[in-house]
């Protein structure tokens, strides 16, 4: 990895930004805090499908549809009842969980292009659901108008309150992803991006460590959705389309997969380009596109190898063209084998 800034310097840089960030609301117009809690949203998408993408190496383009879930299971939770604000996120966030296992139950038999080409159907039924379910969902028009509430008495009607709580949200998304990049599950997904085979022989269940890591993926998408509903006060079909689902797979590339705060500079980038340079939108998906495979065959580690910041030892980083590269030093010169001597002649008197 590429480290030109010494680590006391990213210590002393990551407090000094978490302390902006915390004290952004008094700086900053409420464009920019809207935007930064935009950031912060895509951040927790993120890393749900970091676990899956980047730890795990599972491909997924129906990521939106979880994040949707969790969206929609909050929204209409804070209009038709009067559940505490904390519930509500726990029952989001289960439900999403319990939808990612139930698409994760697909790569029991299934892997590779198939899954992502499944993931993909999902997505766009999903999207499709909530486009035609008006009595649910509300259809196209969505569901306007949603409470904000309180979290423990914390009020969340203005945009202020809402970013820091969105920011502490992130913060402890964030935690716990790390925790589970470092635990025994989180080596157990690192063993089946490597080698599915290695990992059987070492007793990995991979079947169901595959399905648990898309319900735990999920279960974070959902946190997003939440905070999403949280950040608008409304929520609609369009912000779940397959197009978010692979907006997400760009921000955890680009950011670099397996790694703690890829998901956070990959939204940092990405989103925030999306909305300060919006001159350049007709050439954004060439931009990116082009960002991304240079990453990929440079820097996969992403934006945290570039920087050299930010833990990276989740695993090795590997390149999908790494084959076509040549590493390494020439092999050295094979010396010729010498011929044997030719038989000496048996004297006249030895033959007879």
């Amino acid at each position: 990895m590429l480290s030109f800034v010494p680590r006391p310097v990213i210590r002393v840089a990551a407090v000094a930004l978490l302390v902006y960030a915390f004290l952004l609301p008094n700086l900053v117009q409420p464009y920019t805090i809207r935007v930064a809690a935009t950031i912060l949203v895509f951040t927790v998408f993120a890393t749900g499908l970091n676990l899956i993408l980047g730890f795990t190496g599972l491909l997924s383009f129906g990521h939106a549809a979880m994040f949707g879930a969790g969206a929609y299971i909050s929204a209409r939770l804070m209009l038709d009842t009067g559940m505490p604000l904390a519930l509500v996120i726990l029952v989001a966030v289960g439900g999403s969980a319990v939808f990612g296992l139930l698409v994760g139950l697909t790569s029991w038999r299934v892997g590779g292009d198939y899954l992502a080409l499944i993931t993909l159907g999902v997505g766009q039924i999903f999207y499709l659901y909530l486009n035609n379910a008006n009595e649910v969902t509300g259809g196209a028009t969505g569901l306007p108008g949603i409470p904000a509430g309180t979290f423990f008495g914390w009020d969340l009607s203005s945009i202020e309150n809402v970013y820091l709580f969105i920011l502490v949200a992130t913060l402890v998304a964030t935690g716990f992803a790390w925790l589970i990049g470092r635990s025994f599950l989180g080596r157990s997904f690192l063993a089946i991006r490597e080698d599915e085979v290695i990992a059987r022989a070492h007793g990995i269940n991979v079947p169901l460590t595959k399905v648990v890591v898309f319900g735990i993926g999920s279960g974070i998408a959902g946190l997003a959705g939440v905070l999403q509903v949280l950040l608008l006060g409304f929520v609609g079909p369009a912000t779940f389309t397959v197009d978010q689902s692979i907006l997400v797979v760009e921000i955890v590339l680009i950011g670099g997969m397996a790694t703690t705060f890829g998901p956070l500079l990959g939204s940092v980038l990405v989103i925030g380009s999306t909305e300060y340079l919006r001159s350049l939108a007709d050439y954004r998906s060439m931009i990116f596109g082009a960002l991304i495979v240079l990453i990929l065959l440079w820097k996969p580690g992403g934006l945290v190898q570039i920087l050299g910041i930010g833990d990276t030892r989740a695993g090795r980083f590997r390149s999908p063209f790494s084959l076509f590269r040549r590493t390494g030093s020439r092999p050295a010169a094979v010396e010729p084998v010498a011929e044997p001597p030719a038989p000496r002649a048996v004297p006249e008197e030895v033959r007879s």
